[in-house]
């Protein structure tokens, strides 16, 4: 379901049914405290790996933790991928809003909650070439946010909700996704036990890091990052070639779903 809303915004934008923006559009907006937290209340927030270890970091809980105390794992029968959203914000009020409506860990918020009421959506072609779009989000009859004068460029915007890290950061990982959708066929053979496997990567930095002596010394948090998502990327072409697809030179070097996977990890972390 929320794979093909994903692909449904992007299609609107393209045929024109969603207006996109440039990033020197103007309009105004700004949160008011009679309004304060109405949008943290039944929303689904999808969260990426790295919008977890950040607001895991701020609680200063591992990523486990914070997956099974604040989050729903799913995995997409359409995409064949996991995903994570969180769960109280799904269920009735975010269990980050505070009494007065303001946000308990508002400077490590997901993308998603800086950057509303502007959307975006990202989509890889065939040949990996990134294609973005922003656009404003359907206006909700409980937001008193438009009615107001202050008035912003969508580039003063996202600049002022320090959304670029983010932004950048969240594209490896659809990038990751796309790439193992359209070039590993990972629909055909993705499942949630493999899913499982990848947990490590995608929301387990601080298990890793103690498995494998990587302090934060040697790799800060944003490098150990990148990282993890190009060990994903040999991975997935490790577990691809044992079924029979991906890149043809994997096919004799990969390692399948044979040896140690762990061992293979930590060779990449350390490697870079």
């Amino acid at each position: 379901m929320l794979y093909n809303y994903k692909k449904e915004i992007m299609n609107k934008l393209d045929d024109g049914s969603i207006s996109g923006l440039s990033m020197e559009h103007q309009f105004t907006f700004e949160c008011k405290t009679a309004c304060m937290g109405r949008c943290c209340n039944s929303i689904t927030i999808l969260l990426d790996p790295w919008d977890i270890e950040i607001m895991a970091r701020q609680l200063n809980i591992t990523g486990r933790e914070f997956l099974a105390e604040y989050c729903k794992y799913d995995f997409s029968p359409e995409l064949k991928w996991p995903y994570v959203r969180l769960k109280h914000a799904e269920d009735g009020p975010c269990i980050f809003m505070l009494e007065d409506g303001r946000c308990e860990i508002y400077t490590a918020r997901s993308r998603n909650c800086r950057t509303y009421p502007i959307g975006r959506a990202v989509r890889f072609e065939q040949d990996g070439k990134k294609i973005e779009r922003v656009f404003m989000v359907d206006k909700m009859d409980f937001c008193l946010g438009h009615k107001c004068e202050k008035s912003w460029t969508v580039k003063e915007w996202l600049d002022d909700a320090e959304c670029e890290k983010f932004y950048e950061l969240s594209d490896l990982y659809l990038e990751l996704i796309h790439y193992a959708t359209s070039q590993l066929n990972s629909r055909v053979w993705m499942n949630r036990n493999i899913a499982q496997m990848l947990m490590p990567l995608l929301y387990g930095p601080d298990l890793l890091r103690n498995k494998l002596g990587l302090s934060e010394e040697y790799l800060s948090h944003e490098e150990f990052y990148r990282r993890r998502i190009k060990a994903l990327k040999v991975i997935l072409m490790d577990i691809a070639a044992g079924f029979g697809y991906g890149p043809v030179e994997r096919a004799e070097e990969g390692m399948g779903l044979g040896g140690s996977i762990m061992d293979r990890i930590k060779e990449l972390l350390v490697k870079g």
